[in-house]
C-alpha cells in the first residue's frame, strides 16, 4: 500500500495530478492536468493542457495570486473575450497522487480563489486566468455605511429586505443592438428598470440596466450570447432615495439605509 505522504515525499515514485474546479453560478468546469480524463468518486475531470504559476506559501499567503494558463478556446475563458460575465467565478485546485492505494484516497486543497480577469495571449491561442486567493479577496477594509443621504443597501439584499419576486417582469427579447435590448412588455409592466437588473431566467448572469425607453433597455454590458428569441427577467430599479423609489415603488422606508437629513452644505467650508 502506497500512502499519499510516502509518494509525495518520494523523488522517484511521486506522480502528482492536479484537478481544477471552476464554479460559475450553477455551471462547474472540471479539468485534469494529465493526458486522459480522470474520475474521482463519481466526478469526471476532463484532460486539458492546463498549467499554473507557483502557489506562494507563508506570511504572504493572504495576498497571493496565481495565473492559470489554458487553451484560448476553453469554454470558460471564451466568455471573457468581449465582456466580463455577470457571475463571479471561483477556482479550487486539488492535488492527488496517481499511484496512491486506495486510489485518490487523499485530497489536498492547494488553492482556493476568485477569478479577477482573463487575458488572451499568442493571438488568442492561450488564455491566462488571473485568480486571487479567497483570503486576499476578503482581507479588505470596506466601510459598512457611508454617511450620506442615499441608501447604503444593495437593492434586494438582506438589509434592504425587498423581495425581487414581487418586482420583476419576464418577457421575450425581440431585438438586440449592441448593449440595448428590446423586451416585450417591459414598458407595460409598470416598473422602472433603471438601476435594476436583467438576466436570463434560472441563471445568475446579471446585467445592470442603465436606461429605459419604452421596451428598450440599455445594459451596462451586452450578454455573451445573444438573447434574441428567448426570455429574460427584469428587476425593478431603485434611486436609493427615501422619498423616491424606496417609498413610491417598494414601500420600504422602514428599511432605508441612508441618512436623508444630512445637510446639503458643509459648514466647515461655507461657514454658519
Amino acid at each position: 500500500m502506497s500512502s499519499f505522504d510516502t509518494l509525495e515525499s518520494s523523488v522517484q515514485d511521486s506522480r502528482p495530478i492536479e484537478l481544477y474546479q471552476i464554479t460559475q453560478g450553477s455551471t462547474v468546469y472540471r479539468y485534469a492536468s494529465c493526458a486522459s480524463d480522470t474520475t474521482v468518486g463519481s466526478v469526471t475531470y476532463s484532460a486539458l493542457a492546463i498549467a499554473r504559476s507557483r502557489v506562494e506559501q507563508g506570511s504572504d499567503a493572504e495576498n497571493r495570486t496565481i495565473t492559470i494558463t489554458v487553451p484560448g478556446n476553453e469554454p470558460f475563458a471564451q466568455q471573457y473575450i468581449d465582456v466580463v460575465p455577470g457571475e463571479r467565478a471561483t477556482v479550487r485546485i486539488y492535488r492527488y497522487q496517481r499511484d496512491e492505494s486506495p486510489a485518490f484516497d487523499t485530497q489536498v486543497l492547494l488553492f482556493d480563489g476568485i477569478v479577477q480577469s482573463v487575458r488572451f495571449q499568442r493571438d488568442g491561442h492561450s488564455a491566462e486566468i488571473n485568480v486571487r486567493s479567497a483570503e486576499a479577496a476578503m482581507n479588505r477594509n470596506i466601510p459598512r455605511f457611508t454617511y450620506m443621504g442615499m441608501c447604503n443597501h444593495f437593492l434586494y439584499d438582506e438589509s434592504c429586505g425587498v423581495s425581487p419576486g414581487s418586482f420583476n417582469h419576464i418577457g421575450e427579447v425581440s431585438a438586440v443592438s449592441g448593449n440595448t435590448i428590446t423586451v416585450t412588455g417591459a414598458d407595460a409592466s409598470g416598473f422602472d428598470f433603471v438601476g435594476g437588473y436583467c438576466r436570463p431566467p434560472a441563471t445568475e448572469d446579471y446585467r445592470l440596466v442603465l436606461a429605459q425607453s419604452g421596451d428598450d433597455l440599455t445594459l451596462l454590458l451586452p450578454f455573451f450570447e445573444s438573447p434574441v428569441g428567448s426570455n429574460v427577467q427584469l428587476f425593478a430599479g431603485c434611486d436609493h432615495l427615501v422619498d423616491g423609489d424606496c417609498a413610491s415603488t417598494f414601500d420600504n422606508v422602514i428599511n432605508f439605509g441612508g441618512f436623508p437629513f444630512v445637510p446639503n452644505r458643509n459648514p466647515f467650508q461655507t461657514g454658519l
